[in-house]
């Protein structure tokens, strides 16, 4: 029994010490944060909203940061490719990487993925790219009203582009068509790039997209906007209506946050949130971000998390009800 006893007390300290060293290797390991190059995730192509924004604030960010940050596009799939390899990456803090809501969370209700929410690990919300429902500028329809009325004249002939089945900008655009009364056709690209590209080639008749990826060609009388997904009009265009004041209670919008896998030690956590708020708050980056019609708006790592938990209560009411 002695012997027994012994024998336990041998094996418990070895194991207090087999604990203790590993802690302070991982502490000796966030101390020495960072050591190398930090790889960012970006899920969507080159020239996208996302990539845009993810550059001008990663070049920011590099001015205060020892160690250089590596953009890594990993398009397809409507964003899943990126997400996965993100979230199953080594929660080390050398890899980072951009998520879009609601498609990070709409994703995964909508079909089996290796990734789910609970696998991200907040830093900082980004921005917050409000949706807008566009046409041509040679476009017949010059009004929300002339655009609803052709589509309830004609089912499921007037297609809009969207981002992807199921992504966010296809669920704006569906839940802009519930509450309008209206049938139209749905056209997904892997991506905002392809998307708007199809619009100015007269592939479609219309698109639903983000401020950020059609402000430029309205400014450059490419596009025009009908209405925006908004609660009030927006500074830049104040011409244009809102959903909302038309009637039509549809609010939508994309955020995009920085996250690391989940297990990335708080300390490191704190040391890149740090370093993107700073970052996100600087002068030069708000101003390259308002030339580029990007919307800031800094969420805190708590703030965020509960923004992805109400953006997956939405999708779990409203997707139901949009035949997606």
């Amino acid at each position: 029994m002695r012997k027994a006893v012994k024998l336990f007390g041998v094996l418990f300290t070895a194991a207090a010490l087999f604990t203790a060293c590993g802690k302070e290797k991982a502490a000796e390991s966030t101390a020495k944060y960072p050591s190398k190059a930090v790889n960012v995730i970006v899920a969507y192509k080159a020239g996208g909203g996302t990539d845009v924004g993810a550059r001008i604030l990663i070049s920011e960010a590099q001015k205060s940061f020892s160690q250089p940050f590596v953009i890594v596009n990993k398009p397809g799939a409507d964003g899943e490719i990126g997400y996965t390899e993100l979230l199953k990456a080594k929660p080390d803090g050398y890899t980072i990487g951009f998520i879009n809501l609601p498609t990070f969370v709409s994703i995964p209700l909508q079909r089996k993925t290796n990734f789910k929410k609970e696998d991200a690990a907040a830093i900082l919300n980004h921005v917050f790219d409000p949706g807008v429902l566009a046409v041509k500028a040679d476009s017949k329809w010059q009004t929300l009203e002339d655009f609803i009325e052709d589509a309830k004249a004609n089912p499921d002939k007037l297609t809009v582009s969207n981002n992807g089945t199921g992504a966010s900008n296809h669920i704006g655009a569906a839940h802009f068509a519930y509450e309008a009364g209206v049938k139209i056709t749905h056209v997904p690209f892997g991506g905002s790039t392809d998307m708007i590209a199809a619009l100015r080639g007269n592939h479609v008749d219309a698109t639903v997209a983000k401020i950020r990826e059609v402000g430029n060609l309205v400014k450059n009388n490419e596009f025009r906007i009908l209405a925006t997904f908004t609660e009030k009009r927006l500074d830049n265009f104040s011409e244009v209506p809102t959903l909302k004041e038309k009637g039509y209670n549809v609010l939508f919008g994309s955020a995009r946050a920085l996250v690391a896998p989940k297990g990335t030690p708080d300390e490191i956590i704190n040391i890149l949130h740090n370093t993107f708020k700073t970052a996100l708050e600087a002068p030069e980056n708000i101003e390259k971000s308002n030339n580029s019609n990007l919307p800031l708006q800094y969420m805190s790592p708590e703030e965020l998390t509960n923004y992805i938990n109400e953006q997956e209560l939405y999708i779990k009411e409203i997707v139901p009800k949009l035949g997606i």
